[in-house]
């Protein structure tokens, strides 16, 4: 029983093999202490062949002396991985599992002729039956899945259940094109604002998302594979229709080395693709309304896609174009100034040609386009001081995939990406700053360009047997990033209470500035299954680039152990060590400028002290590339009623990360402008997450989730030529910090062949920072929270064959309580209107009309 493994012996049975918990762990000790060759010695009678079922087999009555091979792709010919493959044998009975490859296949060996039942299934696609497969006449089958549809032709499609996946490894979670359709949430267009019905993610103020308490620019965003992170800003940025997507999967620990340049995890959207039907819907073809100061138009986001085939069974398009008009109304600003009118247009094309069986050739182009008038709009920043944001993005993608000799793979992709951005000031006025708000017009002018050519390959090796079997992935990744800006300021004016001057803010010319960057990565992982039901993913990764010229390695490894023979209890676990992207913002802040503050007596007319000038100083030589150690544990299990419970635990210790000190003070009271870029912030982040979820039949779902956690730095004070504050670098919670979460979405049946959809998000309110009438920091950062935030979004939903068409009909509100969530606060401990909260939000009435496609 020393390596964890118990015999036992059934009548006119072979003997089963049980994996106990330790065998996930034993072997990476065992490797350091006896060595490669003295584990082999003592394992291989032990390790299971490729094909053996975890249930019971027959015993033989004739030689094993067959195969039969499963390659499995989806309807547009390209491999679906880690497909299950379940093969039955009819007379006598057994049951064989397995797999697929990343090439899509799985061998079944070692099989007795005869006739079996085969089923094939993925959450995401439509399962398929086959029966009656004659092994020892048939040597390989090719099974096409389908993936599921809003709306499909087919009456009598398979149903693939949910199930525990023990070659999932990562800590994730995953949105399908259904729930992505049917979540009722805020901007329906917007897949940054359904996001947050994820365990782990946080959104704040500006729209971005947080996950597990990581900055948003240690995600790393990709679209189809591509990076898609601004690198410029480091925010995710770029858009896509939601009826474009086939799933979005957040991962916050445990994921590959694949992944690399986000700390804090991997934001994946995956898009679809047409097929040999050719297919079209139309969404929201009316506004929602809203009752805030009269009935008004909330929001419209009309979308619209077409897909189908260029030639059957060849090449196939897709096209998905949606826009967004919302009109945010701040009830608390006088009529003429009170409302901002945002709107957003994107469109995705795509294309694929299967070349040859083996060889798919894909093209995409996305385009994005977006203006608000009054951008930053709310309680305390009145429209006079908003700025006319205006920004584009577009990607253009080409990937080429090959199936090569021996079930080799390889992906060859290149991308190019370009940001603009533009910030116009509605005036020339002096911008003034006084406890109660802001007036006159804002300071700044900034025109942003920034672009990434970014070359990727991926090379799939053929599964290889040694003590279990191993499928080995390398990789490599090139980008080249080039960042232009050019900024113009005004002077700033901080008042006190009673009117007089407390700070002139002045601003040194700086001129326009372009930054470059060369980034190298590669990677080597092995997915290495002990057994049917151990699974171990070692792996390391390379990064290099020429700001830190810091060659960085990130060695990761992490299991998953199926604890009972019937799959339905999942163990895993997870370490790594993880580097961030180099962040241009914190390189390039040195070129944004130089600034004057001068500070006055109560009178307003003498000056207290010399003037403190501000700079920013960044000595690359002396940097070192952040260092995050993240590890995790989680467990699955399938509960009675098929309710699936999911427990992870999350830790991330971040050293060496970047922050601004301010070098010239040497007391905390004393006024020094000087900033220098250091290795001084440390990070650390706690959760536990608790999970249920039930999924039923006809796309119907319910999910619960309640998240307890703690993120902390000791430098949470972002300084910038633009930021007023004067203080020491300080620590505290960070500005997403929620300690506890509850989260529910659903769709549901009701009577009369009614569907209720619903989403509710409740969570402790934000920590924010308190100034004085100086904009001096008082007390610690985070000492003041946000009221607690609670919105519930009710919708109920009829879908109806109308003029020879589908339709599905929606109706109902979000924020059904009209709790008013505060997304702005006074925090100046010297305005009479202290901690008086601002929002945007309130009950809406919502409708949307979706045209599904011919009945």
């Amino acid at each position: 029983m020393l390596w964890g493994i118990a015999f036992r012996r059934r009548r006119g049975r072979e003997p089963s093999r049980t994996v106990a918990p330790g065998m996930c762990l034993l072997p990476v000790a065992l490797v350091l202490v006896l060595g490669p060759g003295a584990l082999a010695k003592h394992l291989s009678p032990f390790v299971p062949a490729q094909g053996e079922s975890n249930l019971p087999t027959v015993q033989p009555q004739q030689p094993h002396d067959q195969a039969l091979l499963i390659t499995v792709v989806d309807e547009n010919a390209v491999a679906v991985p880690s497909a299950r493959v379940i093969l039955e044998k009819v007379q006598p009975p057994g049951v064989l599992k397995g797999e697929s490859n990343y090439a899509g296949r799985y061998e079944f060996t070692n099989l007795l002729p005869g006739s079996y039942h085969l089923r094939v299934e993925k959450e995401g696609f439509y399962a398929v039956v086959q029966n009656d497969v004659a092994v020892g006449e048939v040597e390989s089958l090719e099974i096409t899945l389908n993936h599921v549809r809003e709306f499909t032709e087919v009456v009598n499609v398979v149903y693939s259940p949910p199930a525990i996946d023990p070659a999932k490894v990562e800590a994730s979670e995953t949105l399908n094109s259904q729930e992505i359709i049917n979540v009722p949430y805020p901007v329906a267009r917007d897949i940054r604002y359904a996001l947050p019905f994820l365990p782990g993610v946080l959104p704040d103020a500006y729209g971005q998302i947080h996950l597990d308490g990581s900055s948003t620019r240690q995600i790393f965003d990709q679209l189809d594979g591509f990076n898609i992170t601004d690198p410029a800003s480091g925010l995710f940025n770029m858009r896509v229709s939601v009826d474009a997507l086939r799933s979005v999967e957040v991962q916050s620990s445990r994921y590959p080395a694949e992944y690399g340049k986000g700390s804090g995890g991997v934001l994946s959207l995956r898009t679809g693709m047409g097929d040999d039907h050719l297919r079209f819907s139309a969404t929201d073809f009316f506004p929602s309304l809203q009752s805030r100061k009269g009935i008004y138009i909330n929001t419209w986001t009309p979308r619209a896609s077409v897909s189908g085939p260029l030639r059957k069974g060849k090449a196939w398009f897709l096209e998905a174009a949606d826009g967004e008009y919302n009109l945010n109304i701040v009830k608390e600003l006088p009529p003429g100034g009170d409302r901002n009118p945002v709107w957003r247009l994107s469109n995705l094309s795509k294309a694929q040609i299967n070349l040859t069986p083996g060889n798919i050739l894909t093209a995409g182009l996305l385009v994005n386009r977006f203006n608000a008038e009054h951008a930053g709009l709310s309680r305390f920043t009145p429209v006079e001081t908003t700025v006319n944001q205006s920004e584009s993005a577009y990607l253009l993608t080409l990937r080429d995939q090959a199936l090569l000799a021996n079930d080799t793979l390889l992906e060859v992709g290149l991308g190019v990406s370009r940001f603009r951005s533009e910030f116009q000031p509605l005036g020339d006025q002096t911008y003034v700053l006084h406890p109660e708000g802001t007036s006159g017009n804002f300071f700044e002018t900034a025109w942003g360009r920034a672009s990434r050519l970014q070359g990727i390959v991926n090379l799939i090796l053929p599964p290889r047997q040694w003590l279990g079997r191993h499928e080995f992935k390398l990789g490599t990744d090139l980008d080249r990033v080039t960042v232009h800006q050019t900024v113009e300021r005004n002077p700033v004016l901080i008042l006190r209470e009673d009117g007089t001057l407390s700070r002139k803010i002045a601003y040194a010319a700086s001129p326009a500035f372009t930054r470059t960057n060369f980034e190298v990565s590669g990677y080597a992982q092995d997915r290495w299954s002990l057994s049917p039901r151990c699974l171990l993913e070692p792996g390391v990764r390379f990064d290099w680039d020429e700001v830190v010229r810091d060659p960085v390695l990130s060695p990761r490894l992490a299991s998953t152990l199926l604890l009972r023979r019937d799959g339905d209890t999942k163990l895993a676990w997870g370490v790594g060590i993880y580097h961030d992207a180099t962040n241009l913002d914190f390189l390039t802040r040195p070129q944004t400028g130089r600034r004057v503050d001068l500070f006055y007596d109560p009178s307003g007319q003498a000056l207290v002290r010399p003037p403190v000038e501000t700079s920013f100083l960044v000595n690359e030589q002396a940097l070192k590339q952040p260092r995050f150690l993240n590890w995790s544990m989680g467990l699955e299990r399938k509960l009675p009623t098929s309710i699936y419970l999911q427990v992870q635990f999350v830790q991330r210790r971040g050293r060496r990360a970047w922050t601004f000190l301010n070098r010239g003070a040497a007391r905390p009271d004393q006024f020094s402008g000087r900033f220098e870029l250091g290795n001084e912030r440390h990070d650390r982040y706690d959760g536990l997450e608790v999970t249920l979820r039930r999924t039923f039949k006809g796309n119907h779902v319910a999910f619960a989730s309640y998240t307890h956690s703690a993120a902390r730095s000791n430098a949470v004070l972002n300084f910038s030529i633009d930021n007023p504050l004067f203080s020491q670098q300080a620590g505290g919670p960070l500005p997403w910090d929620s300690p506890n979460r509850f989260i529910s979405w659903g769709f549901l049946p009701l009577p009369w062949k009614f569907d209720l959809a619903y989403s509710l998000d409740w969570r402790e309110g934000y920590p924010f920072l308190v100034v004085n009438q100086d904009q001096q920091l008082v007390g610690s950062p985070g000492s003041h929270r946000f009221p607690t935030y609670f919105s519930l979004n009710l919708q109920v939903e009829r879908r109806l064959h109308l003029l020879g068409y589908q339709w599905a009909l929606r109706a109902g509100f979000d924020d059904f309580t009209n709790r008013h969530n505060p997304g702005a606060v006074d925090n100046n401990v010297d305005s009479p209107h202290f901690l008086s909260y601002g929002a945007l939000q309130g009950r809406a009435l919502v409708a949307r009309v979706r045209l599904l496609g011919r009945k």
